[in-house]
């Protein structure tokens, strides 16, 4: 199948350089500053400051139900690198995180999907700020039936409607010698605005031309009518129930695989771009940033969906943190970037024991600069 062009949000206004920040640092120090890129065109942006805020900030964060985890297991050591900064993130679904870092109802929005160019336009304060990065995996319940193989065409027509058995022709041409019971499959997808939703559709949008031409993708979407379809909310959700569901196919979040796998769901095998049937680790996941994370657009909106590669993974995109550019005060200007800095160390959020956890990668030091660049524009 042809990958199709997944479209790139809408740029933000154009990156203005900034004066530097008159916050003055005290407290613990341990995170990097980091300078922002340079321009051949106009004067070199001020750097990052970053630091222990004067005075305490809580980080109020919902949204992704698969960047919570690894935003729980970092919650400590922030506040032991930074006293005075307490993240304090909630799930919910990566569409609340997008609306309730718009409208200010919290200071951060977690979602796996960039924001879209009408969201940009609209909200020209609003940035996206990729801070790791993840995959999605493909789990199924069918008892006795290990090391599935699974492509995007058959599981859009799964989601369409079109297999309703496990011992369906497509499924058994990708599995020769696999004995597939004749169980009846029932798809499980998100009820709520789900950034999940947004990454598995665009790999089915990318591998399937009836689906690109159909639903197509988007944190919500209009699914087929499918009799005995389920949903489900949130990734635990998700996990619950197609463990509870013979027969089930769901797309579920890397971060909540170890609560998959022991509740006797299997990982399928998916088929990339090369051809290759591959699962979701940390070097295939690695291997498609390296095919398609080599440069960021202003925006920052970059998918990393079906790149080409032996060993790529073919459903992995950047976390994103949501923010406004604007804060209510310098303290908390000062707590975000520092935040969002540090989230991105090697030292910091991006430690091997936090990404371990919940199977992400770092973001590649050759986008970084354009990162910190982003970041640098967060003001009190």
């Amino acid at each position: 199948m042809k990958r199709a062009v997944l479209p790139a949000a809408v740029g933000l206004a154009a990156i203005v350089a900034l004066s530097a920040c008159g916050s003055s640092t005290s407290g613990s120090s341990n995170a990097p500053t980091s300078s922002a890129a340079t321009s051949s065109s106009a004067a070199a942006p001020a750097a990052t400051t970053t630091g222990n805020p004067a005075s305490p900030v809580t980080l109020t964060e919902s949204g992704s139900s698969l960047i919570y985890p690894w935003l729980q297991a970092i919650q400590g050591p922030l506040q032991t690198a930074y006293p005075n900064i307490t993240l304090q993130p909630a799930p919910g679904g990566s569409g609340k995180g997008i609306s309730d870092a718009i409208a200010g109802t919290t200071v951060l929005g977690g979602s796996d999907a960039y924001l879209s160019s009408g969201q940009l336009s609209q909200n020209p304060d609003i940035m996206n700020v990729p801070v790791v990065i993840s995959s999605q995996a493909i789990n199924y319940n069918l008892k006795g039936v290990k090391n599935l193989k699974l492509d995007g065409a058959v599981l859009a027509q799964m989601y369409e409607g079109k297999i309703t058995s496990w011992d369906d022709p497509a499924i058994k041409k990708l599995n020769p010698g696999v004995t597939l019971p004749s169980e009846k499959v029932v798809p499980v997808r998100r009820v709520d605005a789900s950034g999940d939703t947004f990454i598995f559709t665009s790999f089915l949008s990318a591998t399937d031309d009836t689906w690109k031409s159909g639903p197509n993708f988007g944190t919500t979407v209009t699914w087929p009518a499918v009799g005995n379809e389920l949903t489900a909310s949130g990734n635990p959700g998700m996990v619950q129930t197609c463990s509870q569901t013979p027969g089930c196919i769901a797309y579920v979040g890397v971060s909540v695989q170890d609560s998959a796998l022991k509740a006797g769901l299997g990982q399928a095998e998916l088929q990339n771009k090369d051809g290759n049937f591959v699962l979701p680790t940390a070097d295939t996941v690695s291997a498609a940033v390296a095919a398609g994370a080599t440069s960021l657009p202003d925006n920052l909106a970059q998918p990393l969906i079906y790149e080409p590669g032996a060993k790529s993974y073919p459903i992995v995109n950047f976390e994103y943190l949501v923010v406004n550019k604007k804060q209510k005060s310098a303290d908390t200007a000062m707590a975000v970037r520092t935040f969002l800095t540090w989230a991105m160390s090697s030292t910091g959020g991006s430690q091997s024991q936090f990404l371990n956890k919940v199977t992400f990668v770092a973001i590649p030091d050759s986008v970084k600069p354009k990162i910190e660049q982003a970041i640098s524009q967060i003001q009190g």
